[in-house]
């Protein structure tokens, strides 16, 4: 196991390069991909990294096999329980079957049926929550820790977790490795936040000339909120958002620490760019990329002034979206 203690307050290079190399026998490398049509709209250089295309559909597979990677010999023999809306869900799960860690998932009842059968096919139990009150987001968690308790399994958490933080700073240590092969210095990294684990391991890694940037749904920009204001603030929510993956009303708490530490800066889509961001990526690059994987595109279109004359990367988080939504999506303006 790796030792995850560190003399700083936050995690050290060393270990997250660390961390990379015990989880890449499992992951897939994910290609960084020129856009033309993005590059073209702010004078400069646009490159989606594919997470969608990560092993699960989403990058939280990355998070997900190093937790169980390195829980003890006990806690494996445990099982565990975790609640989410289902990109962690099935990265949770196939890590699970991989090292045969038993997986229990509380989802929430609204959750797409794609990520559902997605988690369900790789062995893991899914109990659907069916409240929303706080939130639905927190209705499952309550739910996963009244569970773990009753049945004495380890209780996981989706993003606010420190092992998950660093098993999520891969996608970037990859991505800047993948630049600097090409010889290119990124200005501007755009990563979709929902609880913040993705955006907190890559501001970890990002060099200092590196803007990094918290992309969230309108409504749901607690991580935006909470850098703004300097301490942990909660969103208002919103109706009919179509990011389920990214309606967590407030970041988690290592999160926000980390991220504010770093410098993150927040930023909230407006739901016209993210369908059009979904179209855009199918349209030029061949990538299906669910709504909530697309924000940071979508970040790109609806305020292109922000990134001029610079080298930017959007992680396109992920891909699993159900077929008649995206099929919807697809369907408003096409060809334009």
């Amino acid at each position: 196991m790796i030792n995850l203690s560190a003399p700083s307050p936050l995690p050290q290079h060393k270990l997250l390069l660390q961390a990379y190399e015990q989880i890449a026998p499992y992951i897939r490398e994910t290609p960084l991909i020129k856009s033309e049509r993005l590059s073209e709209l702010i004078g400069g250089d646009v490159f989606i990294k594919a997470e969608s295309l990560q092993k699960t559909g989403a990058f939280k597979f990355r998070g997900a096999i190093f937790r169980l990677l390195n829980l003890s010999s006990f806690e494996k023999k445990q099982g565990v329980i975790a609640y989410s809306s289902g990109n962690f869900a099935a990265g949770l799960a196939a890590a699970g079957q991989l090292l045969k860690v038993n997986v229990t998932l509380i989802m929430p009842h609204d959750a797409p049926i794609a990520k559902v059968q997605n988690a369900q096919s790789y062995g893991a139990e899914v109990i659907l929550c069916h409240s929303t009150e706080p939130s639905r987001e927190e209705a499952a968690s309550l739910m996963a820790q009244k569970m773990a308790t009753q049945h004495k399994k380890v209780l996981l958490h989706p993003f606010d977790d420190r092992q998950i933080i660093i098993g999520q700073s891969s996608v970037s240590i990859e991505l800047f490795r993948q630049l600097t092969a090409m010889k290119k210095h990124c200005q501007h990294l755009l990563c979709p936040t929902g609880g913040g684990s993705l955006v907190a391991g890559a501001s970890l890694v990002a060099p200092e000339a590196s803007n990094i940037w918290a992309i969230e749904a309108d409504g749901f920009q607690g991580m935006g909120l909470s850098l703004q204001h300097k301490t942990r603030t909660r969103a208002k929510g919103a109706d009919n958002c179509e990011c389920d993956a990214l309606m967590a009303l407030e970041p988690g708490k290592e999160n926000f620490n980390i991220t504010l530490q770093t410098g993150v800066k927040g930023f909230s889509v407006t739901q016209p760019y993210i369908r059009e961001a979904v179209r855009l990526l199918f349209c030029e690059l061949k990538l299906v990329v669910e709504p909530s994987g697309a924000i940071g595109v979508a970040a790109l279109l609806e305020a292109p002034q922000l990134f001029k004359r610079s080298t930017v990367v959007a992680i396109a988080s992920g891909g699993n979206v159900d077929s008649e939504k995206y099929s919807d999506i697809l369907s408003v303006n096409w060809g334009k």
